[in-house]
């Protein structure tokens, strides 16, 4: 009896032969399962594709358990320092390299052949008084996710990264490092989804938020149990489809903020080192002492959000005790207005602390 597939049993085969890590496999399989015609003409394929899943299933576990067992630190080691470690990932010639020396001016071997740098360089960027580390990552290529040219130890360093600058040649470079940065579980340029999966000790799957699921509830719970997960609450806070929850069962998956830079392309300097500095979801405050110019050689590095109450903490603990009122200047109504201890802060404000 012929097989007789639907349109969404050839989308879901199709997905599977392109996926390139074991969990979009997995994904891919289980549309599959769910797809595929029910009769005895298909008891075969259903049976080929269980088999298939549970050695993915093995196969994720046995990943899980290496991972555990030698670490996730990186084989090549740039110690952080600074406000935040940003790498400059590239491929060959991208002018990595020449982007390094703009935004830190340290001397580095820029070569029009290609692999110029064989070893992390490291720079420090200079943003308003904020001292950022630049690390610039030996070029990555096809395969670097496979361990081509050094691709699992840069992968590794990239990972332990604050942040990621891409230094294109263009947009079909820019989606070959991404591809490569998401074989290795780095996706960059996107957040984790607000999504909460936790073990219950309930029998079955508990599921909050269903307004969000772009996708049928069954599907999510057919989805589930393909990856051998079945007594769990899940929280959903944001629009939700298969593929979301399949990064969040993901464990290995790390999130980084990330800033394309196209080789060729005009940008200001001061401009760039903003949008790089930004990245680490990071403010500069400067202080102001009543009567005096305001310091803007010395800023606080804050988390971004940070409240006047936080940054008199952090000046000295007796500010926070004594505080009576603070002025800012920048994101305020007006200049020198008085905010309360919640004001939250933003990117180059100035304040004057009365206490």
């Amino acid at each position: 009896m012929p097989v007789n597939p639907g349109v969404e049993y050839v989308k879901a085969e199709e997905k599977y032969r392109n996926a390139s890590t074991t969990q979009e496999k997995l994904l891919a399989l289980s549309e599959m399962m769910k797809t595929v015609p029910k009769h005895k003409g298909t008891e075969n394929l259903r049976r080929e594709i269980t088999r298939k899943i549970a050695k993915l299933r093995k196969d994720v576990e046995k990943e899980k358990a290496q991972a555990s067992k030698a670490g996730r630190g990186p084989s090549i080691n740039v110690k952080k320092s600074g406000a935040g470690q940003i790498v400059l990932v590239g491929m060959p010639n991208s002018g990595k390299s020449t982007l390094l020396k703009k935004l830190t001016g340290i001397k580095v071997e820029i070569a029009s052949y290609p692999f110029t740098t064989k070893k992390p360089e490291v720079g420090t960027m200079n943003y308003n008084g904020a001292l950022v580390q630049l690390v610039e990552i030996p070029a990555l290529i096809e395969g670097s996710s496979e361990g081509k040219a050094q691709g699992t130890q840069l992968l590794s360093l990239i990972r332990n990264a604050d942040a990621i600058v891409l230094v294109v040649n263009g947009k079909e470079e820019e989606k070959i490092l991404l591809n490569e940065l998401r074989k290795a579980d780095i996706i960059a340029g996107q957040k984790k989804p607000l999504i909460e999966i936790k073990a219950s000790k309930f029998r079955g799957i508990t599921i909050t938020g269903k307004k969000y699921l772009k996708v049928k509830e069954q599907d999510v719970r057919d989805m589930l149990k393909q990856f051998g997960v079945f007594n769990v609450s899940v929280l959903l806070m944001e629009p939700t489809t298969i593929e979301k929850i399949a990064q969040v069962l993901n464990e290995k998956i790390v999130y980084k903020n990330s800033l394309t830079v196209e080789r060729g392309k005009h940008y200001g300097i001061e401009e760039l080192k903003e949008k790089i500095f930004l990245l680490l979801e990071k403010i500069i405050v400067f202080t102001k002492k009543p009567g005096h110019e305001a310091d803007l050689k010395e800023p606080l590095v804050l988390k971004k959000g940070s409240t006047v109450e936080e940054v008199a903490k952090t000046v000295h603990k007796d500010f926070l005790e004594n505080l009576r009122y603070v002025r800012v200047w920048g994101s305020s109504k007006f200049p020198g207005q008085r905010v309360a201890r919640e004001y939250g802060l933003k990117n180059k404000d100035i304040i004057e602390i009365y206490s």
